[in-house]
């Protein structure tokens, strides 16, 4: 008898450690999370240093950043309020077939906003390191982290910096999956 508690006691706190690692909260069995958890993680992850504080609606989306709304379930959308900062960050579940042409729109929206967009020095390694992921019907688009305020920093270390950054959000998007 001793020995099936000793089981069912190492089986449930492996089950408890499992549901801690999860990035997002709920079951680990989850496999479509809010759009909002996901937002929710993502901002947990940079604490502090997450810059984008205003909502973004479908009407916005449309107008400022050329999105098609209409390829999209759900979806949570910040930027910045001052707009020195290029921070963005758009995370959609694609409406129903809808997932790959989800993805090619916000690689397009990234494309733009690497290449096209006017941008201020100060961002140019940041926006450079933008990310569009994608799972499942889940695809987001991350322009987001931490001002590197080394003013010594090489170009190729403020890349290097602001794909670290960049890599927390998709970090913490696919932790909820």
């Amino acid at each position: 008898m001793g020995n099936v508690k000793k089981i069912g006691l190492i089986t449930g706190v492996l089950l408890l450690f499992t549901g801690l690692l999860a990035g997002c909260k709920g079951s680990t069995a989850q496999k479509e999370p809010p759009v909002e958890d996901v937002l929710k993680a993502v901002q947990e992850a940079y604490g502090e240093n997450y810059l984008p504080d205003t909502d973004m609606d479908g009407e916005m989306l449309s107008q400022v950043m050329g999105i098609d709304t209409s390829l999209m379930e759900s979806f949570a959308a910040q930027m910045p309020m001052i707009g020195a900062h290029p921070d963005r960050v758009v995370i959609a579940k694609a409406a129903e077939g809808k997932g790959d042409e989800l993805e090619k729109e916000l690689q397009r929206v990234r494309t733009a906003l690497v290449e096209d967009q006017m941008i201020y020095p100060m961002n140019y390694a940041k926006t450079q390191a933008c990310q569009v992921v994608r799972k499942g019907d889940y695809a987001a688009l991350f322009l987001v982290g931490a001002i590197d305020m080394r003013e010594d920093a090489s170009e190729e270390e403020q890349l290097s910096f602001a794909k670290e950054e960049v890599q927390k959000a998709v970090d913490a998007f696919e932790g909820c999956f």
